[in-house]
């Protein structure tokens, strides 16, 4: 059923929030508000290091973008989060509450996602575009998803874009909201919730992936060239990180791998790779002749391997793998019948981590916390008794006798 709602009035009467007193003055009136939805931008297609750039929010009464590049201190904001009861609604907002716990120390208590809220109600399409055309029946003009939010002044097209994502998850939260509650799901996306601003809270800085050079295409360049895109890959890292830029926007990958390819000595071999921008060519040529000549000379331990190593799971012995099999099964089926996908019930690598330990016990099961207390409801009568099974005994392997040969003895 579509919602009657028009934006406009919001759009309309929207205010750019570009200070700490405007920013306390929105949130004093806000008080009483049940929830409040949240939309941000950032300009991480452009720039090196992602930062919010941008902060659309919305109330059932009004609407505002705040700036980040404005404003320098955001108590407002941190108090307000921290001590009011409304509820946060985002869509995708495990991104958005991530990015506002790290750049702003805003940390996000209760909150609502509307993209996840789609998945517990088996939509096939999960876009903040096919939400609002199901439930307010017009679409939204994603032309400027890849606009640069760092730029200033704000367009009035970029205004209206970022608002119109936070004025419409108001009136989407209300229709899923009632949707969940009606199929009893309310509970399990609350619950979905708490884990994602959970995560958001207690996040901690990522490492730097030390095999982050091996692109693409990487796999099929000899040592020596892994070697020299090394090199030529902390190059160009470097270099974005000094001027705040994509470092693909600089030099592109491909353009790495025929340089690592070619292992070019001199400006003139670098010229003939056309991958190769001017001016980046002009501007940092000498640079890039003195990477690769480190990549010419430095030891190859370690870089014969054709893949960067991933993660893995630890291997399952064949009782597992058959306890995993059919616990696969049971999920795959229950969740044809609620309707949702299957991975949204129970991810496949917490049934394999199911399979080793094997919990016995509705107790034990909870307590691993594998999965979460909803999946645990849902699940637990159908795959316990397969968790409960006891596994074969271990057949002895008996050393096979060699046949004599004519003669011996």
């Amino acid at each position: 059923m579509k919602i009657e709602f028009d934006p406009k009035p919001f759009i309309e009467n929207a205010k750019v929030i570009e200070n700490t007193e405007e920013l306390a003055g929105f949130f004093a009136r806000t008080q009483g508000e049940d929830i409040v939805a949240v939309d941000i931008e950032s300009a991480g297609f452009y720039r090196y290091y992602s930062r919010v750039n941008l902060i659309q929010i919305a109330t059932r009464s009004e609407a505002a973008i705040i700036d980040p590049q404005k404003i320098n201190d955001f108590s407002p904001f941190q108090q307000f989060a921290t001590k009011s009861s409304c509820l946060w609604v985002f869509h995708g907002g495990d991104y958005d509450i991530s990015m506002l716990a790290r750049d702003l120390e805003i940390y996000i208590p209760v909150m609502f996602d509307t993209r996840k809220a789609a998945e517990l109600l088996g939509m096939h399409e999960l876009g903040l575009r096919s939400l609002t055309e199901k439930y307010l029946g017009f679409t939204l003009d994603k032309r400027l998803q890849r606009c640069d939010w760092s730029r200033r002044p704000l367009t009035t097209a970029m205004k209206e874009y970022g608002l119109l994502d936070a004025v419409c998850l108001v009136p989407i939260y209300d229709a899923m909201a009632g949707e969940l509650k009606d199929l009893g799901r309310y509970e399990w996306l609350m619950e979905e919730c708490e884990y994602i601003a959970r995560q958001a809270r207690e996040a901690q800085p990522h490492e730097q992936d030390e095999f982050a050079f091996r692109i693409k295409g990487s796999s099929r360049l000899s040592p020596r060239s892994v070697a020299v895109l090394r090199e030529i890959w902390n190059l160009r890292e470097e270099v974005a990180r000094r001027l705040d830029r994509a470092p693909f926007m600089l030099l592109s990958n491909q353009a790495l791998i025929d340089i690592a390819r070619q292992m070019p000595r001199t400006i003139s071999g670098l010229n003939v790779i056309k991958a190769i921008g001017r001016d980046f060519l002009n501007r940092y040529g000498s640079e890039l002749q003195a990477a690769i000549r480190t990549g010419l000379e430095a030891e190859l331990a370690g870089l014969d391997k054709p893949f960067k190593p991933r993660d893995r799971h630890e291997l399952l012995n064949s009782w597992e793998g058959e306890i995993a099999k059919s616990l696969r099964e049971i999920r795959d089926a229950i969740a044809n019948e609620m309707q949702i996908p299957a991975s949204v019930l129970a991810p496949t690598n917490a049934l394999y981590d199911l399979a080793r330990i094997r919990p016995e016990t509705l107790g034990e099961l909870q307590q691993s916390e594998i999965l979460h207390q909803w999946q645990v409801k849902v699940l637990a009568e159908e795959i316990l008794p397969v968790l409960q099974q006891e596994p074969p005994p271990m057949t002895r392997k008996t050393r096979r006798r060699r046949r004599r040969r004519p003669g011996e003895k």
